[in-house]
């Protein structure tokens, strides 16, 4: 018999609507023509001993503009947005932005997660 929690449910549907909204984005190419590369780094920081490892994403032109990405906690439910600060780097044709989230997921028996995410974000034309 297996036994499932409501996180664990909550982020195999986080994942399936994750998989279905990157499949439908238009290309960053259409979405944002001219943007040769759009750069996002992560780091992570939190009360836990274990913290996620940093990490960095390239989007060229052919990848899909799509910009949530799930809580790396794989007992969470949550996800982090950037789709508005990409959108506000882009249209304002900076080429840097940074900021900080906090996930508003759920961990294993209802723990709400407490993983800060400190993005930066680097667009070249």
């Amino acid at each position: 018999m297996r036994f499932s929690s409501a996180a664990t449910d909550g982020r195999t549907a986080v994942s399936e609507r994750q998989r279905r909204d990157r499949a439908a984005a238009a290309p960053l190419r259409v979405r944002y023509p001219g943007l040769a590369t759009l750069q996002v780094d992560f780091d992570f920081s939190d009360r836990s001993e274990y913290l996620p490892s940093p990490q960095v994403t390239v989007f060229h032109p052919p990848a899909q503009a799509y910009f949530r990405f799930a809580c790396p906690y794989s007992d969470c439910n949550g996800e982090f947005d950037l789709t508005s600060p990409v959108d506000l780097l882009v249209s304002s044709h900076q080429g840097h932005t940074g900021g900080q989230l906090t996930c508003t997921g759920t961990r294993h028996r209802g723990a709400q997660c407490s993983l800060c995410l400190e993005f930066s974000i680097t667009a070249q034309w």
